[in-house]
């Protein structure tokens, strides 16, 4: 018998009980399709973190901050270290704080950093024009902010080197902001007032802006939330008309390339103990690199637990198959004497019963995939709608994964399969004609 002879035989098998064949699969469907669906979602994530990294400056960036608190690193006897367990370990880091200067160090002082800008912000500020009032956020910045955050005017222009030095009234707004303020009016010129009161705090302030340029639109979702109601101005001017003091919140460099980036945060480091001696680890530095291995890690842990629950489905498919085998062997052992009577041999007989559980499995594994992508479809539209709102988070399909998972599916089959059509294959003719 070749093997058409066999697949036809096997079909014939199969289609004599269609609801049963259909529920013996339906296990290889489920964890097939589970397989496919996570892969995607998990890429899914990387995919839009990669994109988030891009939207807001690109994987070269690395951002500098005043580190807060240190951990404590006495050590001694017993008794000292209960004593340090009942006190706490961390203790508030007495480093300086970031100034402008800095900046222009590590512009200087680095070959790997292209650019560096100095930011702080406010939060809870209302920005106010002729009776419209809206909640916003205020940034003072240093020149370079639109590039190293991918973000640029769409209208008129941004802040130069002449208004930074000077300290200047001028402010360069949000696309929303400039929506919510003048609705159809052109902003370019007009004035903006930028207040907050808050006595308890001692930080209120009431500044009157010049409106220079409108940023383009960017979305109020995941890392650029907030940024379409911001208002930016001059970090002299913030530090001059609203906190008083020289100190910065962050200083954001742009690397050369990615490659780079260890060499440049060795650098940085190695600068700003010139600039502010101390001890070490008076900085932290984050890379935006370290978010992307983030969300890595994450999705591969997601795939590695929803993976091996998809593999449970599998082996329970696989029992399943093994089970209808066996019944089906029973069902059809005379029809087994019969064809060993006239002359079919033990191959022929446990190739008939390979292929009807390869044929299940292979069908499994095919429904499995369709089944996948529409599940990763589905899924990621109901993270989109209820668990991460107003987002479009990507599906990502990956052919090795479908590939690998078929693979596995159709394993299982044959496994499975191969004792019953063994067991088969091993009868006599008279053994099986003289069966009830």
């Amino acid at each position: 018998m070749n093997f058409i002879d066999g697949l036809l035989i096997g079909l014939a098998g199969l289609r004599k009980h269609p609801m049963r064949a259909f529920l013996t699969i339906l296990g290889i469907v489920i964890g097939v399709g589970a397989v496919v669906a996570v892969v995607a979602i998990g890429d899914g994530a990387r995919i839009m973190t990669l994109a988030e990294i891009q939207q807001t400056g690109g994987t070269n960036i690395v951002e500098i901050y005043r580190n807060q608190w240190s951990r404590s690193s006495r050590g001694g006897t017993l008794a000292q270290t209960a004593q340090e367990a009942i006190r706490s370990r961390w203790q508030y880091n007495r480093a300086e704080d970031l100034e402008y200067p800095d900046v222009l160090a590590l512009e200087e002082g680095s070959e790997y950093i292209v650019q560096a800008v100095a930011e702080v912000d406010s939060g809870d500020v209302s920005a106010m024009r002729e009776g419209n009032t809206k909640d916003s956020r205020l940034v003072g910045a240093s020149l370079g902010y639109q590039r190293s955050h991918n973000w640029f005017v769409t209208e008129g222009r941004f802040i130069n080197e002449t208004e930074l030095d000077d300290g200047a009234l001028v402010a360069v707004i949000g696309s929303q902001l400039a929506i919510d303020l003048f609705g159809k009016t052109d902003p370019i010129g007009q004035l903006i007032r930028a207040q907050r009161f808050r006595q308890r705090w001692g930080d209120s302030f009431d500044i009157q802006l010049k409106v220079i340029g409108v940023m383009e639109m960017k979305g109020d979702v995941g890392a650029t939330e907030g940024w379409d109601d911001s208002i930016i101005i001059p970090l002299s001017t913030y530090q001059q008309r609203i906190s008083g003091k020289k100190d910065v919140a962050r200083i954001r460099a742009e690397v050369s390339a990615v490659e780079h980036l260890k060499q440049a945060v060795l650098d940085i480091e190695y600068i700003l103990g010139k600039q502010h001696p101390g001890p070490e680890n008076q900085y932290e530095i984050w890379m935006a690199v370290e978010e992307l291995a983030t969300a890595e890690r994450v999705g591969l842990i997601m795939k590695l637990m929803l993976g091996g629950i998809a593999s449970i489905a599998l082996l329970v498919a696989g029992i399943g198959i093994m089970n209808i085998m066996l019944i089906s062997v029973t069902e059809r052992t005379k029809e087994i004497g019969l064809r060993k009577a006239i002359g079919a041999k033990s191959r022929d007989i446990l190739a008939q019963f390979l292929v009807e559980s390869a044929t299940l499995s292979i069908g499994g594994g095919i429904l499995g995939i369709f089944v996948g992508f529409f599940l990763a479809r589905i899924t990621a539209n109901l993270i989109s709608k209820l668990v991460w709102e107003n987002t479009q988070w990507p599906v990502a399909f990956s052919p090795v994964s479908a590939i690998i998972a078929f693979a596995v599916a159709v394993g299982v089959g044959i496994f499975f399969g191969l004792y019953p059509a063994r067991k088969a294959a091993k009868m006599t003719p008279i053994e099986a004609l003289r069966r009830d």
